[in-house]
Formats: structure tokens, C-alpha cells, sequence
């Protein structure tokens, strides 16, 4: 579900009934991160970031009457009686914050006036408690807005996040892959992505 903040998809929700389509209302309930003794992760929350992976516990319960609010259905695993593990699987399409969003400069800015840097990457396995996971880095294709392509050579091609790292995701990118069948030769095995959830530096550049 899209945050009040930036309006990327960082909130989480588990629909516990739908009463109605037309006109359409939802009854909802919100999925809060578990709290954590990890003084990195608090510090993070204290910053106004808000956490997308890790062990969230269902909360509040509301009513939603609008459609636009919601994203995408995010692929979770139940953990315990109302507590669900959320993190990147394999073959999906994230935005991370780059390091220079956690330097030491931004410490010291308000949340307000904090910029963040994102890089787009495709995680190339699913995450691991014990290794955590590994990604490769995505760049957009020349003359196109919202279709990316794997960036292919370098030393930031591919990189490994070891588990306690997951500070660095932002939000995950609704995507899909493009075929040969419906896409010209240039375009083959690129990713098309969801233009209401990439930031916009990337829409404007």
C-alpha cells in the first residue's frame, strides 16, 4: 500500500474481508513491524524510514473505501498467530536506498530535508535467514521512462547483502518481464515496471 510520505508502496495490509466491489470497501488490518532490540533498525525508524522487511504483526483494524490506495499483493510467509515474514524473493523488482542515503551527513538533516538515492535492482535468489541474498542491478533503457535492462559489466553489476543488511530496502516495484513475442529485439528480456512506484528521479531523468 502506497505511504503517506513519498507515495511509494511501503505500508502493509492483510484484508480481512471484502464488503463490498461497487461501490468498493475493504475491512483491513494494518501490518506493523515487529519491534526490534536491533539499534540500527530503531535508529532507521527514528531517521523516518520506514522498515519493509522483516517480521510484521498484525495491528489496527480499519475500513478502506478507496481503491487507489493499494499497490500490489505482497508475497509473505505466516511466522506465528498474526505475525508474517516479508522479504525479497527471487525474480522480483526492488528499489534499495544507495549508501549515501545512510551517510554520515544525512544523520543530520531532518527526515523532511533527508534526500534518498535509490538504485533499482532484481534479486537473484530469495533471502536467507543465514546468507542473505544476492541482486543484480537494473538500468533504465535509453528513451524509455519506465523499462529497465540488467547493467551487464562493472563491479556494480551484482552485488551479495549478507541478512543484517536489510536496512537497505526501500519498497518493492510491481514488474514484469518482457518477451521476444511482444517487445522489439532491444527490448527482449528487459523488465517493464510500475510508474506509481518508482521514484521520481527516475521518471524525470
Amino acid at each position: 500500500m502506497y505511504a503517506d510520505d513519498d507515495g511509494m508502496p511501503r505500508d502493509y495490509g492483510l484484508i480481512d474481508e471484502v464488503v463490498s466491489v461497487n461501490p468498493f470497501e475493504v475491512k483491513l488490518s494494518w501490518l506493523d513491524f515487529q519491534d526490534s532490540r536491533d539499534e540500527g533498525l530503531l535508529c532507521l525508524e527514528k531517521m523516518g524510514f520506514n522498515l519493509s522487511c522483516g517480521r510484521f504483526k498484525v495491528s489496527r483494524k480499519t475500513s478502506i473505501d478507496s481503491v487507489n490506495i493499494f499497490s500490489h499483493v505482497v508475497d509473505c510467509e505466516r511466522a506465528a498467530r498474526e505475525v508474517y515474514r516479508i522479504y525479497p524473493k527471487k525474480g522480483s523488482v526492488w528499489a534499495v536506498y544507495t549508501e549515501s542515503t545512510f551517510s554520515a551527513e544525512g544523520r543530520n538533516v531532518t527526515t523532511t530535508d533527508r534526500r534518498r538515492h535509490y538504485d533499482i535492482v532484481l534479486f537473484l535468489t530469495t533471502y536467507s535467514e543465514m546468507h542473505g541474498l544476492s541482486m543484480a542491478y537494473l538500468e533504465k533503457v535509453a528513451g524509455f521512462k519506465t523499462i529497465f535492462k540488467r547493467r551487464e559489466i562493472g563491479s556494480h553489476a551484482i552485488r551479495w547483502l549478507e541478512k543484517d543488511e536489510v536496512q537497505f530496502f526501500s519498497h518493492q516495484i510491481p514488474a514484469r518481464k518482457l518477451s521476444g513475442g511482444e517487445a522489439s529485439e532491444l527490448l527482449k528480456d528487459c523488465w517493464e515496471l510500475d510508474p506509481a512506484s518508482l521514484p521520481a528521479d527516475f521518471l524525470s531523468s
